[in-house]
C-alpha cells in the first residue's frame, strides 16, 4: 500500500511538472487576447476634465466638465450622462485587465525607447519611460505597454508602424502622468486612470486619448485625434472554372454498331431506284464515309449513352442514299424483287452511317459543379443584424438598414474594441478572417455620404478559442517540433521510471 501511495505522490509530481514545462515553452505572445474596451472604443477623448484648444476629434468625445467643444466629425460629445460614464467604467474595466496580462519583456525604471524597433508583446517598465526620438513597433499583432511611471516624447518625435503594424492593436497605459510634447506624432491608445495628461500643440494622434482624469490640450493648437479601425482586406472568391468548350476529340465511327442480330431485309421489298445506291449482290457493305456525323460537342463515354442495338433497323426502303454521294452507273444490276433476302450480317452499318437524330450521338456538354460556399453557423440572427462562423473560424456579419432604406456609405463594425471599415451599399455582408477570440458586444454603425447614422443594437456574441488543440500561430514549425520532443521524452520517461519501480 505505501509503494502504491509512493508511486501516485511521484506521478502526481511528474505530471505537474510536465504542465509547468509545457506552459514555461509555450511563447509568451500566445497568451495575449485582444483588448475590449467596451463602449470606449467609439471615443477619441474620453476625460474627467477636458481642456481643448483648437483640437479636431474623429469620433466620440466625453467628460464630466469642459472648456470648450473640440472640433468633432464621425462621432458626438457626450457631457456627464449615462453614455460617458458607461465609457468611463469600460476604461476602467480595460486598464486593469492590461496591467494584469503576464509581460514577456520586462524593461527598467527611466528606459528610454528612441531609436527602438519593437515587436508585438507585452512590455512591462516599473518606472518612467522617455521617448527622446523616433521610435518604430513591427508586426500586426497586439502590443500592450505597462508604465508605472510617468510617459513623457521629446517635441518632434514620432511612433513608427512597420510590417503591418496598427494603430488600432497599440495600448500605452500610464500610471503618472503622461506629456507629448509639440509635433509629436503618437500611434495607439494612451489609457491613464489617475494622473493628468498634458498634449502639446501641433500634435497628430492616430488613436485615442482616455483618462479617468484631466487632459489638456495647450494652445494655440491644433492637434487632431483620429480614432483608427483595424485594416482588413476582403476575401477574395476564387474564380469559376469556364465550361470545357465543344472542341472536344469526336466520338470515330467505330464506336457503335449495330450488331448481327438487325432485322434482315425482306424478300418482297421494294427494289432500289435507279438514281439510288442499289445493294449489290456481292453484298457491299456502305462504307462509313457515306455521311459521318459530326462531332462538335464533347465525347460521351460508352458506359453514359450507348445505343441500344434496337435503335433504328434499316429495312430495304431505308433512305436511299443520295446521288451526288457515290453514284453507280445505270448499268448496275438491280436487285429484283424475287432477290435472296439480305441477310443480317450483310450490311453491319456503323454508328455514323445513317444520318438523323437515331444515329446521332448524344451531345451532352460536360457540367462544371462550382464549390458549395462555406454556410455559417449563424450565432445571432436579429432583424437587421445576422452573426456567424464558418467552419475555418472566419466570422461573418450580415447587416441591413432598416425600412428599406437605400444609401451608400460607411460600415463600421466594432468587435470589443477592434474595429473593422468597410464601405458599402444599404445591405453588406463582411467576412472577418481574425475575429477576437472571447464574450463581447459587436457595435454596427453606418455613416452616409449625406451625413446620415444609423446606430444599431449592440449585439452580444461568444467566440469560441480556437478548435483541435492547436499550438499558438506565434509558434514556428520547429518550436512546434521542440515542443512536442520534450513532452514526448518525458511522458517516456515516466512510463521507463514506473517500469523499473515495477520491477
Amino acid at each position: 500500500m505505501r509503494m502504491k501511495l509512493k508511486y501516485l505522490g511521484l506521478t502526481a509530481i511528474v505530471l505537474v511538472f510536465t504542465l509547468s514545462f509545457s506552459r514555461i515553452l509555450l511563447p509568451a505572445s500566445a497568451a495575449v487576447i485582444d483588448m475590449n474596451l467596451g463602449s470606449a472604443a467609439t471615443f477619441g477623448l474620453l476625460a474627467k476634465t477636458m481642456t481643448t484648444v483648437e483640437t479636431s476629434v474623429s469620433g466620440n468625445t466625453g467628460a464630466i466638465t469642459q472648456t470648450v467643444i473640440p472640433h468633432i466629425t464621425n462621432g458626438n460629445n457626450y457631457l456627464d450622462d449615462s453614455v460617458y460614464h458607461a465609457a468611463d467604467i469600460d476604461l476602467g474595466n480595460a486598464i486593469v485587465y492590461a496591467n494584469s496580462q503576464v509581460p514577456t519583456v520586462n524593461g527598467t525604471a527611466g528606459a528610454d525607447l528612441g531609436g527602438e524597433i519593437l515587436l508585438p508583446g507585452i512590455y512591462n517598465y516599473p518606472g518612467a519611460v522617455n521617448i527622446s526620438a523616433d521610435v518604430t513597433l513591427s508586426g500586426d499583432d497586439i502590443f500592450i505597454f505597462q508604465i508605472a511611471g510617468t510617459l513623457d516624447t521629446t517635441a518632434g518625435t514620432k511612433i513608427l508602424l512597420t510590417d503591418g503594424a496598427q494603430a488600432c492593436n497599440i495600448y500605452w497605459v500610464v500610471n503618472g502622468a503622461a506629456t507629448l510634447a509639440a509635433n509629436t506624432e503618437f500611434n495607439g491608445s494612451l489609457l491613464s486612470q489617475s494622473s493628468a495628461t498634458t498634449v502639446g500643440i501641433n500634435t497628430i494622434i492616430n488613436g485615442r486619448i482616455l483618462s479617468q482624469d484631466a487632459v489638456t490640450f495647450t494652445g494655440p493648437g491644433p492637434s487632431n485625434i483620429t480614432v483608427p479601425a483595424c485594416v482588413q482586406e476582403p476575401p477574395v472568391e476564387p474564380p469559376v472554372q469556364p465550361p470545357v468548350p465543344a472542341t472536344a476529340t469526336p466520338v470515330p465511327a467505330t464506336a457503335t454498331q449495330v450488331p448481327a442480330t438487325a432485322t434482315p431485309v425482306p424478300a418482297t421489298a421494294t427494289p432500289v431506284l435507279a438514281t439510288a445506291t442499289p445493294v449489290p449482290a456481292t453484298a457491299t457493305p456502305v462504307p462509313a464515309t457515306v455521311m459521318p456525323v459530326p462531332a462538335p460537342a464533347t465525347p460521351v463515354p460508352a458506359p453514359v449513352t450507348p445505343v441500344p442495338a434496337t435503335a433504328t433497323p434499316v429495312p430495304a426502303t431505308a433512305t436511299p442514299v443520295p446521288a451526288p454521294v457515290t453514284p453507280v452507273p445505270a448499268t448496275a444490276t438491280l436487285v429484283p424483287a424475287t432477290a435472296t433476302p439480305i441477310p443480317a450480317t450483310v450490311m453491319p452499318i456503323p454508328a455514323t452511317a445513317m444520318p438523323g437524330p437515331a444515329a446521332s450521338p448524344v451531345n451532352t456538354p460536360a457540367t462544371v459543379s462550382p464549390a458549395e460556399p462555406a454556410v455559417p453557423e449563424w450565432m445571432v440572427e436579429t432583424e437587421w443584424i445576422k452573426v456567424g462562423l464558418l467552419p475555418d473560424g472566419d466570422m461573418v456579419i450580415d447587416a441591413k438598414l432598416p425600412d428599406h432604406q437605400e444609401d451608400t456609405g460607411l460600415w463600421n463594425f466594432d468587435l470589443g474594441g477592434k474595429l473593422y471599415n468597410i464601405e458599402g451599399t444599404e445591405s453588406v455582408k463582411y467576412r472577418i478572417a481574425k475575429a477576437p477570440v472571447g464574450t463581447y458586444n459587436i457595435l454596427v454603425r453606418f455613416t452616409s455620404h449625406n451625413g446620415t447614422v444609423f446606430k444599431f443594437e449592440a449585439v452580444p456574441v461568444s467566440v469560441p478559442t480556437v478548435t483541435g488543440g492547436q499550438l499558438p500561430a506565434t509558434a514556428t514549425p520547429w518550436y512546434n517540433l521542440l515542443l512536442s520532443g520534450a513532452l514526448l521524452t518525458i511522458m517516456g520517461g515516466v512510463i521507463l521510471w514506473r517500469r523499473k519501480l515495477r520491477e
